[in-house]
């Protein structure tokens, strides 16, 4: 009987440990994904500042060719180019994540965060 307790113990603590290590790679990619976030809404606002507009997809794409090709990360001007949307991927809550996050309708996780507007974060009157 005390060596099945013990199995037990010892599978909790394994389980445990496991899903920690998960945890903190989670967190660990979803942290550059933060960084990489902040790099592109910084890009919006200082396009807006020097256009007056967003930018046009296909500008978006040359800039960031790596994160157009990324199946998981979008952006969406509108077609009078004065306000735009850019969605990117998040598993966790990072509190310093640009954006508001985005549940999935089957369960209740978080799969992306989206940024409205951007260029209006800092500014009401860039546009």
């Amino acid at each position: 009987m005390k060596s099945k307790k013990k199995f037990v113990i010892v599978g909790l603590v394994l389980a445990l440990i496991l899903l920690s290590v998960v945890g903190v790679m989670l967190y660990q990619k979803d942290t550059q994904t933060v960084q990489q976030a902040k790099v592109v809404k910084a890009y919006f606002v200082n396009f807006c500042m020097e256009n007056a507009r967003y930018p046009k997809k296909e500008e978006f794409e040359k800039r960031f060719a790596k994160l157009a090709a990324d199946p998981d990360w979008f952006y969406w001007p509108a077609e009078d180019l004065t306000r735009g949307t850019f969605q990117y991927p998040m598993t966790l809550p990072v509190p310093s994540a640009p954006g508001d996050s985005k549940f999935s309708e089957f369960m209740p996780v978080i799969y992306s965060y989206a940024v409205r507007n951007p260029c209006q974060t800092f500014s009401r009157e860039l546009l």
